[in-house]
């Protein structure tokens, strides 16, 4: 942290009568008998045109002054203690090798641990639960294995009170395995804990009365391109307990055919564990979206439960063993509202009708809704008799297609087209090559820091994208990971001008630019960046007027735009104005 005489040599700074200089306490950290963090003083010389700067360089005080240190740690008491002592910007390093679990850390905030060697994984070993955050916040763990918990593997909550969540939690390249028994045991468990990302994790065996990854009371999440894997397993992946916001996208979940459920929406919590989010209450989850993911085996791939929506799209399901989905009320009797309103479309099912396996497509349970269920364009293969393909719905399906191959392999890359586009899930654990029938037609899109994609929506790509041609028409895609190809050609898929995010360019859009205007680096796109060159400038302006709805009334405002080459000029009469103020 800044010392009290680091902000006063500040302040003098910008009042001119002191040179500016940047002091900050020196803050050692011994762990592994090794200095980690250094802050130095910065120096400026004594020049008047420097002093315009000092308002800028104050903002940036904070940031410098928290001096982020690397924790490099290579025995288990070792990590214990960075553990417990990291704070705001740290690094916690794991060196090749096997640590005791059981451990745990209230309030960790700004904290990333990790391996030193992606490629030779640490590993946490044993305990109730190898590691227990509460009430962390802006934490990543990535690059790590967890293996043999008793209980969990892995368990973020919110202390126990959701007035104060955990929040923004990021998990990323993991492998947890072997965690739990026989009981309500979790590979990943979350309660309590708002804004999180899922991803590239290997879950490898689990409770048989738990979850790979169980969500009690969490909202704003995003699952993707992991691999969920067991010999038993109650489900794969489960938000339940007031859950909501929760994306489920391109994972591979495999369960023993007739055990196990695969993808669930709801549940039977207890009425104390609950935790809503935007004044809600009496469903179990919420906007639930399950969306390019593979399915092997399990007693049902799709359950919802207590529940009101919940889309499941695009996803391809292999020998279900008892029902491709069921509609369920675990909580009958209470005040938590009956299943109803969901919707099942764009599916692939490719089922094994014998009299060992598979009963029907839905298994219905008492106080549900049915009726309300929406069904189109999945496509139905049993392969023991395809002419007896077309399943048996609660409402009429809209455009099914029944007893057709789909000729789907599920060890490689899935292709899913849309009239945006194609959308390349490869849900495996090797690298898998797709080829792309005229490659010309096609962009190769990716998200910026903003980027957020809907591909059931006509205008998939919201926030910050980039688009670059495809080299030819082969394109290889790593074990568990995406490709988006987007018909760049047609009106209105491509807004990179698209700075408000709601799927329009338009007047609000120019206003975000026109506030951001000048900025020279680390510009975001919501500040008007559409090219992601991270500054705010004629060329994101020049995107946007390509880009402008052709019923806007904006588009008359570009004369007073400047061009480009002004903003050098601009920015230093910006410094001189800054000058005088401060004199």
């Amino acid at each position: 942290m800044c010392s009290s005489d680091s902000t006063f040599a500040l302040l003098k700074s910008i009042d001119g009568t002191a040179p500016f200089s940047l002091f900050c306490n020196l803050v050692p950290s011994t762990i592994g008998g090794k200095l980690v963090a250094r802050i130095d003083r910065l120096p400026f010389p004594e020049i008047p045109a420097m002093q315009s700067l000092t308002l800028v360089l104050l903002l940036a005080c904070s940031s410098a002054c928290l001096q982020a240190a690397e924790l490099i740690v290579s025995t288990s008491a070792q990590l214990r203690n960075a553990l417990q002592t990291a704070g705001t910007g740290d690094t916690i390093l794991l060196q090749p090798g096997t640590y005791t679990g059981g451990l745990y850390r209230e309030n960790l905030t700004g904290v990333t641990m990790r391996s030193v060697n992606p490629e030779n994984r640490a590993i946490i070993s044993g305990g109730n639960t190898n590691l227990q955050l509460s009430d962390a916040q802006d934490v990543t763990i990535e690059d790590l294995i967890f293996e043999d918990g008793v209980f969990n593997g892995l368990n973020l909550d919110d202390g126990g009170t959701f007035a104060t969540p955990a929040t923004n939690i990021t998990i990323r390249n993991i492998v947890v395995r072997r965690a739990g028994n026989t009981g309500n045991e979790d590979g990943i468990k979350l309660s309590g804990v708002t804004g999180f990302t899922i991803d590239g994790v290997e879950v490898d065996d689990w409770g048989d009365g738990g979850s790979a990854i169980d969500m009690v009371g969490s909202h704003n999440g995003l699952i993707q391109n992991s691999w969920l894997h067991t010999s038993g397993g109650s489900s794969g992946i489960r938000p339940k307990g007031g859950s909501k916001n929760i994306t489920i996208r391109a994972n591979r979940i495999e369960m023993p055919i007739g055990k196990g459920r695969a993808i669930q929406a709801g549940g039977s919590t207890g009425s104390q564990y609950f935790r809503f989010i935007d004044g809600d209450s009496g469903y179990e989850a919420n906007n639930i979206l399950a969306e390019g993911n593979v399915v092997l085996g399990g007693n049902s791939a799709f359950s919802w439960v207590n529940i009101d929506g919940g889309r499941y799209h695009h996803n391809y399901v292999h020998r279900p063993g008892t029902w491709t989905m069921r509609i369920l009320n675990e909580n009958q009797g209470t005040g938590i509202i009956d299943t109803r309103n969901g919707q099942f479309h764009d599916n692939i099912v490719f089922y094994h009708d014998s009299p060992s396996e598979y009963n029907r497509a839905v298994n219905i349970g008492s106080e549900t809704e049915p009726d309300t269920y929406q069904f189109a364009r999945n496509q139905w293969y049993n392969e023991v008799m395809p002419s007896e393909s077309t399943p048996d719905l609660p409402t009429s399906e809209i455009d099914g297609v029944y007893g057709v191959d789909p000729g789907v392999d599920p060890d490689q890359a899935i292709s899913w087209t849309f009239a945006w586009g194609i959308w390349i899930v490869n849900a495996t654990a090797e690298a898998s090559t797709v080829l792309v029938d005229s490659p010309g037609d096609f962009l190769l899109a990716s998200p910026g820091k903003t980027g957020v994609y809907h591909p059931s929506q006509a205008t998939p790509f919201h926030g910050q994208w980039a688009f670059a041609p495809l080299t030819n028409g082969q394109v290889t895609l790593p074990a568990f990971s995406q490709i988006i190809l987007a018909r760049c050609d047609l009106p209105g898929i491509c807004l990179s001008a698209d700075f408000s995010a709601d799927g329009l360019v338009n007047e609000d859009d120019l206003l975000l630019w026109k506030a951001g205007l000048g900025t020279a680096a680390s510009a975001s796109h919501p500040e008007g960046d559409a090219d992601n060159d991270e500054d705010v400038d004629g060329n994101d302006f020049l995107q946007w007027q390509r880009e402008i709805a052709p019923d806007s009334s904006t588009t008359s405002q570009a004369m007073a735009v400047p061009e480009p080459t002004t903003y050098p000029w601009a920015f230093l009469l910006l410094l001189s104005s800054l000058s005088r103020s401060f004199r």
